[in-house]
């Protein structure tokens, strides 16, 4: 065997040295390989926990026909869909290889090194990712003790070099949500000179009369709102990820976004989801809403204490030590979960809302593991 051939190093961006890389839940495969042939409860990487819907099925199959061709690079019909679902200009929309991307684009096209990104955590670390990477400055504020993202410390956080403020609500990994009316009392009084960017990933499990990003948006603010089929939609394998703004905007970010972004798979999956989903989706969230409600009271009863959450999933603080150890011993059982680390909550744990079933199989598992690492 030959040694390896040999890269300098000191031929990488100096920024990228201090990126940390994004760590996923744990694939099933891999946690098959570990344990062997036992059954698997995923519940780690806030996915749908049922099948794509119905109508989504059946467009991936009739696509799959034509994959000897390019998708769509303007992804048309899923912007258009979109818009009239929304009540926006289809040039007010681009969509992403998932929420991700378009955080990473966003970040190309707006930050330098000197200038500054500003949001609270712990949080989704893409977009601290996304603003190291371009060697800008990513500057942290604190949550509040409920976990949603405080606003006034916020605010401070911002300064002369801030080009963007970014919410997180329902914030991931904890799940707390800010109150609307706080919410337009901060983009109010936030500096002209910052982008507001809401990521509102979870957006479907939020209860009526919640923040509405792309409805501040048509009613004039100049906001970015991310959303995304990853969650409610069942879609996560597809990545499909939407973003909403001016349109000034959206049309500048097509320098620095890659042409065939979204697949012809995905594309036609989305469109038939939003023409779906009047029939599919209110089941599906009304179920969450049930599935977490339970989860939480259950682990409640076993001693822990989960924040408020209005997502598809539950936090709670458990130390650092103990979150190992329960990882662990969940894993074990086959039920797997996310430590909150890569999120900056070393002493956290983060867990997925599913089926019932899968609450059960999770509430009998935590309550082994529970006795096993007292």
């Amino acid at each position: 065997m030959t040694d390896a051939p040999y890269f300098d190093p000191a031929l990488l961006r100096p920024a990228l040295q201090a990126v940390e890389p994004y760590v996923p839940g744990r694939p099933l495969e891999d946690i098959r390989r570990e344990l062997g042939d036992i059954e698997v409860v995923k519940l780690a990487s806030n996915e749908g926990p049922l099948p794509p819907f119905p109508a989504a099925i059946d467009a991936i199959a009739a696509a799959a026909r034509d994959q000897n061709l390019y998708p769509d690079p303007g992804a048309w019909a899923l912007r258009d869909a979109l818009a009239d679902l929304h009540g926006i200009d289809p040039a007010a929309i681009a969509v992403g290889n998932g929420v991700d991307s378009l955080i990473k684009i966003l970040c190309m096209a707006l930050l330098d090194p000197g200038d500054e990104l500003a949001m609270c955590w712990p949080s989704f670390i893409s977009h601290r990712q996304g603003t190291m990477m371009q060697g800008a400055t990513w500057v942290p504020a604190p949550l509040r003790a409920d976990g949603a993202y405080d606003l006034d410390a916020l605010l401070a956080a911002v300064t002369p070099a801030t080009k963007m403020a970014v919410v997180v609500s329902p914030n991931n990994p904890t799940g707390g949500v800010v109150d609307a009316g706080d919410l337009a009392a901060f983009l109010d009084v936030l500096p002209g000179h910052v982008l507001p960017v809401l990521d509102e990933a979870y957006f479907e499990y939020l209860p009526a009369g919640a923040h509405d990003g792309v409805a501040m948006l048509r009613g004039g603010r100049p906001v970015v709102v991310m959303r995304t089929f990853s969650k409610a939609y069942g879609l996560a394998g597809m990545r499909v990820g939407w973003m909403a703004g001016p349109p000034d905007l959206i049309s500048a970010l097509t320098p620095v976004r890659n042409a065939f972004d979204v697949n012809a798979l995905a594309q036609a999956a989305a469109v038939a989801s939003l023409a779906d989903a009047a029939e599919h989706l209110p089941p599906r969230m009304e179920m969450a809403r049930t599935e977490r409600a339970r989860m939480d009271a259950g682990l409640r009863v076993l001693g822990l204490d989960p924040l408020p959450s209005q997502a598809n999933f539950l936090f709670m603080e458990v130390g650092v030590d103990r979150a190992r150890a329960l990882d662990a011993a969940l894993t074990a059982r086959g039920v797997i979960v996310r430590p909150a680390g890569a999120f900056g909550a070393p002493g956290a744990l983060r867990i997925t809302v599913g089926t019932p079933d899968q609450t059960d199989r999770l509430l009998a598992a935590m309550a082994e593991a529970l006795a096993e690492v007292a």
